[in-house]
Parts: C-alpha cells; sequence; structure tokens
C-alpha cells in the first residue's frame, strides 16, 4: 500500500496491491479521511509490493510493482486522472518481493531496486525517463532479501541501499557509488526474521538509523548510524504478535520520529514515540482488523497530522486510524479492498517470510 495525489485534486489517495486477484485497489481521498470506493488495474501474477514516482518525467505519479509469480517488475504510467495505463512488464530475479526506486546514477531520471527472494539478490534497473528501463543489474544479497529501501547512508550524496534478510537475520547495506553501481554489501544482525525496515534520524544526529521489524521474536531493532555506511549493534523494543510492517514519523509533533508497526498475529498497529536519542517509549496498541500486515503514514484528512493506514489481508480490508497530534489515534475507519491487500512493499506466505 501506498499514498500519493493521483487524480491531481491536493488530496491523498489510497494505493493497495491485492495479490490474490492480481490487481491494484485505488481509493481516492475525500480530504476528510474518508475514501470512495475502490478502482482496480490489472498486474502480473501474485502482485506483491508497489512503489511510485514520476517515472517517465510527466509530471504525474506513475507506479511500479512487483510480480513473484511471473519474475517481473511492471509499471504502469498513470494519466494524471486517477487512472493507469496498462502495465509494462520487466525482468527480474526470481521470486520478486519488494520494489523501492530513487536516482540511483544521479541523472535525475528514476530507477528501481528489487529484492528477489528466491536467488538472493537485488536488481537495479536504471530508467530511461520515458517510463522504460534498462535491462536488470544483480548484487548478491544474504538468504531471503525481503524488503528495500535506499537512503544515503555514508553522506556521500549518493543513494545507497538496505535490504533484510529474512533466513540470515541480518540487514545488508550496499552503499551506492552514484553511477548506479552498488558496492559489495555489509551485513549487520537483526531479530529473527527480519521483515521490513525504514530509515530516520532517531537520535538527531544527522546520520540516518535503522529501524527493523522482527517477526519471529516480537522486536523491533533500531540501529544508530554511524555516518560512514555503518551501524551501530541492534538495541531491541517489544512489539506485539508478529510484528511485519514497520515505518516512522513524527506522530505527536515534538520533532522527534516515532515508530508504527503492524503486528500480524495480535490485529493491531503498535506506536513507539521517540525520545529523540535514539531511544523509544514503550508500544501503545491500536486495534486494526485481521492479520493486519503493512501500514503507512500520511495525513489524509490535512489537519497537519499523521494518519495512519494499514492493511488486513485477512478480511481484505483497510483501516484508517486518524491521528490526533499528540501520539495518539482514533478508532479505525473501515474500507474494502480486492483478496489479500498488501501494500507499498510486500507480504508473503510462511514458507516464504511472512504473514
Amino acid at each position: 500500500m501506498t499514498s500519493g495525489n493521483f487524480n491531481n485534486d491536493s488530496t491523498l489517495d489510497l494505493l493497495v496491491v491485492n495479490r490474490v486477484d492480481n490487481v491494484l485497489s485505488l481509493l481516492l481521498g475525500n480530504a476528510d479521511g474518508s475514501f470512495t470506493s475502490q478502482f482496480k488495474y490489472s498486474t502480473g501474477k501474485l502482485p506483491e509490493s508497489v512503489t511510485i514516482g514520476d517515472f517517465n518525467n510527466d509530471g504525474k505519479l506513475d507506479l511500479a510493482e512487483t510480480n513473484l509469480n511471473d519474475n517481473t517488475v511492471s509499471v504502469l504510467l498513470g494519466n494524471g486522472d486517477g487512472s493507469f495505463q496498462s502495465h509494462i512488464p520487466h525482468k527480474t530475479g526470481n521470486g520478486p518481493e519488494s520494489v523501492t526506486s530513487g536516482d540511483f546514477n544521479n541523472d535525475n531520471m528514476l530507477d528501481l531496486a528489487v529484492a528477489n527472494s528466491f536467488d538472493n539478490t537485488i536488481s537495479v534497473l536504471l530508467g530511461n525517463g520515458d517510463g522504460n528501463f534498462q535491462s536488470q543489474i544483480t548484487y548478491k544479497t544474504e538468504n531471503w532479501p525481503h524488503f528495500v529501501i535506499s537512503g544515503d547512508f555514508n553522506q556521500d550524496s549518493n543513494l545507497d541501499l538496505a535490504v533484510t534478510n529474512w533466513h540470515s537475520n541480518t540487514v545488508s547495506i550496499l552503499l551506492g557509488n552514484g553511477d548506479g553501481d552498488f558496492r559489495s554489501q555489509i551485513t549487520h544482525p537483526t531479530g529473527k526474521r527480519p521483515s521490513t525496515l525504514t530509515s530516520d534520524y532517531f537520535n538527531k544526529d544527522n546520520m540516518l538509523d535503522l529501524a527493523v521489524a522482527n517477526s519471529f521474536d516480537n522486536t523491533i531493532s533500531v540501529l544508530l548510524g554511524n555516518g560512514d555506511g555503518n551501524f551501530q549493534s541492534q538495541i531491541t523494543y517489544q512489539t506485539g504478535a508478529w510484528p511485519y510492517s514497520v515505518i516512522s514519523s513524527d506522530f505527536n509533533n515534538d520533532s522527534k520520529p516515532d515508530l508504527a508497526v503492524t503486528n500480524h498475529g495480535g490485529n493491531t498497529v503498535s506506536v513507539l514515540l521517540g525520545n529523540g536519542d535514539g531511544s523509544f517509549q514503550f508500544q501503545i496498541a491500536y486495534q486494526t482488523r485481521n492479520d493486519s500486515s503493512f501500514v503507512i503514514s500520511d495525513d489524509f484528512n490535512e489537519d497537519n497530522n499523521p494518519d495512519l493506514a494499514v492493511t488486513n489481508i485477512g478480511d481484505n480490508t483497510v483501516s484508517v486510524l486518524l491521528g490526533n497530534g499528540d501520539g495518539s489515534f482514533q478508532s479505525q475507519r473501515i474500507y474494502r479492498t480486492g483478496m489479500q491487500p498488501y501494500t507499498v512493499k510486500k507480504k508473503r506466505r510462511i514458507i516464504n517470510p511472512c504473514p
């Protein structure tokens, strides 16, 4: 799941990946925190993750989504009115689960990075600026790369990659050279079965840090960055049962990053308020629906307070929890989606790491 202004009405919309029926669901926002009925767009087989960006430089948001059973990443160009063109597939590695976008070769054209869980690689596809992408270049990870993000972890103004390795219980860092090429991975231990991760300045030292959701030991690992691409040993914080998706935002408006994590086994989303020194307070849990998987944050009702949206794969819904601006959230509002809504990053089965 992800959010963006897909129909250019200045109001945020929601886009949800539905892997069972091979569609993306678009829910148009009404600016009051509510959403309209969904519109559906076809994908490849077993879509897992989606990212957004302007891939053809026309000022309209486009989509890129991974198709696990096709070994492809598909691009859907946006028309700017909430509709999208038919998906165009590009070859990836085996078992693409997660995709992120960024300008990896500093040519002002967006590129893609895909985590391929079945062959332990990341695929980088450089963008041509017209919505098309070059053939993949692959880089080795550890066992079962699950979720990938980008950020400048060594402060050289070039984008780097960080990926969770589900079976290795590690996170891999691949430093970027600024030309679309990446160095060999550096690995750091996490908790058991790391699913997703996010980056932010948790101790406000202008060096990016990482937070990782560890599904099998019900924790979040925080790894503070040294600013050179290396990270300190993890500090763990308790979550609910089977944490899956973790994000950061300032939920209580104190200028300190906080965390929100879905608890797939507990049907809740936990909020951990940050202290600004890299530590976090004890979790506060909010009810969601069945088998909560992915969470994102944005201001859906335009009150300048971050809200939450959570996909629930157990009953094919999205929960929207409006934020009060003090770190607390209102009771969920429920919206229907397609079958097994995932989201902007990915999800999987039990053999295929994840909920």
